[in-house]
């Protein structure tokens, strides 16, 4: 197929690996990213126009339109028999429409935030798709409730050539003995919080945490190929969900497809993607969190066991590449 694949950025994220597996699937493929237009203030922008329909009418006076219009032409220009969009926060619903209408082409919509945006941002983009995809099963009844007919699970997964076992020198080798990669927010930094006062020895890379916390261990977000390599330098990677009765975050993914022993609160339906104590382990509470992290840092045969366990089941079996396979499946 001809695909308009249409999103923020390529940088090892959601759109960067929907756009290598279905060239990879032998479809003809256009990215249109918007981030670039919304020069540099890009990231402040996204977040306000997806937590606030108010704040999305004002940026159509600034920046929408004008990204838009670029939309209908490139799409007009390519004649694409499918527009997907990931996240979609600035493709506006009567660009979508326009596409239906005036082209013929299928539209679908990737989500993989939910729920978190879904009363500000997904209810009144979704009804406006053909297909809707989204990261966890509990999501599609709020779909459905919308009067969406075709809505489908799509989770996250690795991608095997980004995502890997990595050859570090001895200096590189599980240096680093706890580390978390992830955004700052009130729930995470309690947890970080109690880990520090317990003295574990943990890195933190991600956005906005060295606002709230002053540390040696505080670091700018890392992504791809240094995130990779940094879950392989590290002997436990830990990954918290913004709500766990959803699915499984991208985290999940990345940490075991680099071969490194995950430690992650539970999830919804985490048990159907990793067996639980032999692939992945999770914590309940803080407690356990500090009870576990002690027994696998003083364990590293069984630490290693579970680690190699995860990157075998997740090269197996949880791969964009079989995701994308799956998406064009229920397009058809």
């Amino acid at each position: 197929m001809r695909i308009l694949l249409l999103g923020s950025h390529m940088n090892y994220n959601l759109e960067h690996y929907a756009y290598m597996n279905l060239v990879k699937l032998s479809h003809e493929v256009r990215f249109y990213g918007y981030k670039e237009k919304l020069g540099r203030f890009a990231n402040p922008i996204r977040m306000t126009i997806t937590r606030s329909k108010l704040m999305r009418n004002l940026a159509n006076l600034f920046w929408l339109n004008r990204i838009n219009d670029e939309i209908k032409r490139i799409a007009e220009a390519f004649h694409p028999d499918l527009v997907l969009s990931i996240k979609g926060e600035a493709v506006k619903p009567k660009t979508i429409e326009w596409i239906k209408n005036e082209l013929g082409a299928k539209t679908a919509l990737w989500y993989p935030d939910d729920p978190r945006f879904f009363n500000s941002l997904v209810r009144y983009i979704a009804p406006h798709y053909d297909y809707i995809f989204t990261s966890s099963k509990n999501a599609i009844s709020m779909y459905k409730g919308l009067g969406i007919e075709h809505v489908y699970r799509l989770p996250f997964a690795c991608e095997p050539t980004v995502h890997r076992k990595m050859n570090l020198n001895n200096d590189e080798k599980k240096k680093c003995d706890v580390v978390f990669v992830g955004t700052y927010t009130p729930s995470r930094a309690r947890l970080i919080k109690a880990l520090m006062k317990a003295k574990v020895r943990i890195q933190i890379y991600g956005s906005y945490w060295k606002y709230f916390i002053r540390s040696y261990n505080i670091h700018d977000g890392v992504y791809g190929i240094g995130m990779v390599k940094l879950f392989n330098s590290s002997k436990i990677a830990l990954n918290f969900h913004a709500d766990g009765r959803y699915g499984p975050n991208m985290r999940v993914f990345e940490a075991t497809g680099s071969g490194t022993f995950l430690l992650t609160d539970n999830a919804e339906d985490l048990g159907s993607f990793f067996k639980i104590g032999k692939e992945i382990i999770i914590f309940n509470d803080v407690r356990e969190l500090l009870s576990l992290i002690n027994y696998y840092l003083d364990d590293d045969d069984r630490r290693e066991y579970v680690a190699n366990s995860g990157y075998v089941r997740c090269h197996a079996d949880h791969t964009f590449e079989k995701r994308l396979r799956n998406m064009i499946d229920m397009l058809r």
